[in-house]
């Protein structure tokens, strides 16, 4: 069926365009919860002599007033998310990803079992209705539990795509295909902006994109199963359908197919009677493992609480918060083909370390500007632009780093530990004052670039096959 041509071109672009429905719920929260001046307009007294000043809680007011410049109606004023409940703002973005790390793990099984296609159409069905659904929650507690669902579908979603894209491209184009598969998380925060800009209320924000998403789900019922998937599950007749298919779509040969399928399948059966005894322990079986292992989940937790955060924590800076949106997804668009010749040129880790100090220097000189100025502003879009460079050449460095026996195991955990920095992001981006959150921000990456050189340079070298090499 070739090693990408037209049939594969038509199914990556469906694929990467259903990662839209997850990464517009994920990013949601930087429109949902920007930081929101409030003032206090009426009091339980009639006491004159108090000095009012903006965004300050007052024990004895009862009405506050919000500002209204992303919304009229806006999430924290519809809940009141301000003074001793503004945490909460924070804690919703920590359930939504809780329940993305949740659904990593189980759309994983249930695409391993049933395929990829359908766990994809399952999981971006109920992320669709969830997303609809939260527009119309009655209160906190309904909108946060909501989140959850959100999240877990969400979850399917980003690592279902990225398998799938993997599993339907040649060996020869991996290497791109990996940092492309993150273009829609751009495309994503460019038009959010644009969604957040033309609705006037937070409901029906949500609604605007979870509209589009509604067109996208129903794509996906036409997206076919990958062949490798059928190919492992024995599925013979089937696998020789599709790639039949496939290959005249694509102007090839088909005369071959089914002896090559059966061949295949033949060395898989072989392969299923080897034993296979490995789980999450073995990560940690050697001393070479284990340092692999650790340093791996500290980089991608940094990654994780920056990229996240450092978005976040850009809407608090007192500038057009549209702007700064829009801007950082389209220059972050040619980023990803650009990472494929970054790691080819200068090799895995230097690349990641190189990504790390970047976010950290951009962090430490806004340290010492003031908040508001235009240069602020830049800084915090080159913090957000090195992490997720740092996030397209980790999701490769990764791969490369385990044997094959525990290669799912070692990116799964790795990339859990970029979802528990992202929980932890939003109460980071908040911390008053601000510059603790610049602080934080700009110690970490240092602390991971030091720790990324305890890692092994995979560039130009063979995957290895077994655990004890």
């Amino acid at each position: 069926m070739g090693a990408f041509g037209r049939w594969q071109a038509i199914a990556v672009t469906v694929v990467a365009t259903a990662r839209l429905i997850a990464m517009w719920n994920i990013l949601s929260i930087l429109f949902l919860t920007p930081a929101t001046e409030f003032v206090c307009i009426k009091f339980n007294h009639n006491n004159t002599t108090v000095l009012i000043k903006n965004s300050t809680c007052y024990t004895d007011c009862i009405e506050y007033e919000f500002d209204k410049m992303v919304f009229e109606e806006t999430f924290i004023s519809n809940f009141n998310l301000i003074c001793e409940r503004a945490w909460l703002a924070s804690f919703t973005q920590m359930v939504l990803m809780f329940g993305l790390m949740t659904g990593i793990a189980v759309f994983g099984w249930i695409s391993d079992r049933f395929g990829r296609s359908k766990a994809l159409m399952l999981s971006a069905s109920i992320d669709v209705a969830f997303t609809i659904s939260t527009a119309f929650a009655p209160d906190y507690w309904s909108f946060t539990v909501l989140r959850f669902f959100v999240g877990l579908a969400s979850g399917g979603i980003m690592s279902i795509t990225s398998v799938y894209i993997l599993e339907v491209v040649g060996p020869q184009h991996k290497e791109l295909a990996g940092p492309l598969s993150l273009l829609p998380d751009s495309i994503a925060l460019a038009t959010l902006s644009g969604f957040a800009y033309l609705a006037t209320s937070w409901r029906i924000y949500l609604l605007e994109f979870g509209g589009i998403s509604t067109a996208i789900m129903v794509l996906l019922f036409f997206l076919p199963e990958t062949p490798r998937w059928l190919m492992a599950n024995g599925k013979a007749d089937k696998t020789v359908e599709l790639m039949t298919k496939a290959a005249k779509f694509n102007k090839r040969s088909t005369t071959d197919i089914k002896d090559i399928v059966d061949n295949s399948l033949e060395e898989l059966k072989l392969k299923s009677n080897e034993p296979q005894h490995l789980n999450y322990f073995d990560l940690f079986k050697t001393k070479r493992l284990s340092v692999i292992t650790m340093s791996s989940c500290i980089v991608w937790f940094v990654t994780g609480i920056c990229y996240f955060g450092i978005n976040q924590y850009n809407m608090v800076i007192e500038w057009n918060i549209f702007i700064i949106a829009a801007v950082t997804g389209v220059i972050q668009m040619p980023l990803s083909p650009l990472v494929t010749v970054i790691v080819n040129v200068y090799g895995r880790r230097a690349s990641t370390i190189g990504s790390l100090v970047i976010i950290g220097v951009a962090m430490v000189v806004l340290l010492m500007i003031p908040r508001g100025l235009w240069v602020s502003a830049l800084l915090g879009v080159i913090g957000v632009l090195a992490a997720f460079v740092d996030f397209c050449i980790i999701y490769l460095y990764a791969v490369e780093l385990y044997p094959t026996p525990l290669r799912n195991m070692g990116f799964s955990l790795s990339s859990s530990s970029s979802k528990f920095g992202a929980m932890i992001a939003p109460f980071v981006a908040n911390i008053h004052p601000r510059w603790i959150s610049s602080l934080i921000f700009a110690v970490l990456p240092f602390i991971a670039a030091v720790i990324c050189l305890l890692l092994p340079e995979t560039k130009g070298r063979k995957l290895r096959d077994t655990v004890d090499k």
